[in-house]
């Protein structure tokens, strides 16, 4: 496929067809690299971006920062942890 490089602003862009982008499975965010004289485009995989965050914002009270799980006991916790 042939593509033409045209001017944006201050620097050059490239129009690449949304076939290509869902082969690539590629979302929002690509990277992009230069490698043996071309361009290589790779997809970013943003799937858990965030998921540590909105983990803590689930598990903590918002009022107390406090751990909702410190203070969960199980028998698995009393009988097989030895301290």
């Amino acid at each position: 496929m042939e593509a033409t490089i045209i001017k944006i602003g201050n620097s050059k862009g490239l129009i690449i067809p949304q076939k290509m982008l869902k082969e690539l499975g590629a979302g929002n965010k690509v990277r992009i690299e230069t490698h043996e004289g071309g361009i290589f485009i790779s997809p970013i995989d943003e799937t858990r971006k965030g998921w540590a965050e909105s983990f803590k914002n689930a598990t903590c009270d918002q009022e107390s920062s406090k751990d909702l799980f410190d203070e969960i006991e199980n028998d698995f916790d009393k009988e097989e942890w030895t301290w």
